[in-house]
């Protein structure tokens, strides 16, 4: 079985941006460290460096889980309702969504031609999240980083 990955990335950067972007909602550009998506008319999320313009910093705010591998949209799916075929939800695809009764923004983030997936739930929600996959993620073996 493909390794199937977890980590816990909050402490990167993340922005709540209203200017600035084409971006269509749904949708999102750039990769990594440097990504941009919306999931909103007028409103985007950036990661990394403070953008110009009006901005919130979210990140005290949200938490950010990076799942990556052949298995994690089977994974995801046992949480979560959303079609995350290939056909339906591409890498370069964002949404928000309930995951595990949670609202959630969801981004598909490939890394290295592997299915990889960004899950931003409320900060408050991180914990319970984390344990959700990490039960989810027990028959893959799933891989876990270090807990913060």
């Amino acid at each position: 079985m493909a390794e199937l990955t977890f980590h816990d990335r909050s402490d990167v950067p993340k922005w709540r941006v209203f200017e600035g972007y084409e971006v269509r909602p749904g949708t999102s550009t750039g990769s990594g460290g440097d990504l941009v998506w919306s999931v909103s008319p007028g409103e985007w999320t950036a990661l990394g460096g403070q953008p110009d313009g009006e901005v919130v910093d979210l990140t005290h705010v949200r938490s950010m889980f990076r799942l990556t591998g052949e298995q994690a949209a089977t994974l995801i799916n046992r949480v979560c309702a959303l079609d995350l075929d290939d056909g339906m939800f591409p890498s370069g695809a964002a949404a928000r969504t309930l995951f595990a009764g949670v609202v959630t923004e969801l981004v598909r983030d490939d890394v290295d031609g592997a299915p990889s997936y960004l899950i931003l739930p409320s900060r408050s929600f991180g914990t319970y999240l984390r344990r959700v996959i990490e039960d989810a993620g027990a028959e893959f073996q799933l891989r876990l980083d270090q807990v913060r």
